[in-house]
């Protein structure tokens, strides 16, 4: 399996979940999203903002995914790896307002959802472990955005990695690929088939953005 890959995995590594207030970030509200440009697509009824295929069953890059909803950052920063972090880079997850909806109240991801994970360097440092002050304190700050991966939910098109498909949009900084193909098995979804929490997304790592908060 491919280091740079396993896109939406905890790893081996011991993972992390950056707060939000270091990164500057929060996630819009429950039920939020951008409703200018959604479209309706049959073979995914309870999607706003469904996938679009090439002829050739390419994935098209999913347009305007800042926009939609943030759900967590995982980090395993190589300071804490000896050097040798699998994936070092802070992992800015987004996935569709109807898909996050639809997990709050039943708990599962349609068909049609999409994770979009942007891939964020690490800022300049001012230590050997990667790590430099700001007025916070000394921790890790994001830096410049360096790579695309999207899932897509789809039983139909994915039925032998059960039900989703990985798509590498080039691990380098913009602009992206504007389509990818699927990933062999070996290099994503095998990660995930094997370690994943919870139909095939690591959600322990984003349960607290998943989760209606209390009170609204």
């Amino acid at each position: 399996m491919s280091k740079r890959m396993g896109v939406f995995s905890g790893g081996a590594t011991v993972a992390a979940v950056v707060a939000l207030a270091i990164a500057g970030w929060a996630p819009q509200a429950e039920g939020a999203g951008p409703k200018t440009g959604s479209t309706k697509d049959p073979n995914y009824p309870r999607i706003d903002f469904p996938p679009v295929w090439g002829k050739s069953g390419d994935l098209v890059q999913p347009k305007d995914f800042r926009r939609w909803v943030f759900i967590g950052s995982p980090f395993t920063p190589h300071g804490l790896n000896g050097g040798k972090a699998n994936f070092p880079e802070f992992h800015n997850v987004y996935v569709q307002p109807a898909a996050y909806s639809a997990y709050q109240a039943t708990g599962k991801w349609p068909e049609g959802t999409m994770m979009v994970k942007e891939l964020q360097l690490v800022d300049k440092s001012e230590f050997p472990d990667g790590s430099r002050l700001e007025s916070s304190g000394r921790g890790y700050f994001p830096g410049a955005v360096n790579g695309l991966d999207v899932s897509v939910k789809d039983s139909k098109r994915f039925k032998e990695t059960k039900n989703w498909g990985y798509f590498n949009f080039n691990h380098s900084a913009p602009p992206y690929l504007r389509a990818a193909k699927a990933r062999p098995i070996g290099e994503c979804a095998g990660c995930h088939i094997a370690n994943a929490h919870e139909d095939m997304v690591y959600v322990n790592l984003y349960k607290p953005i998943l989760s209606t908060l209390p009170g609204n």
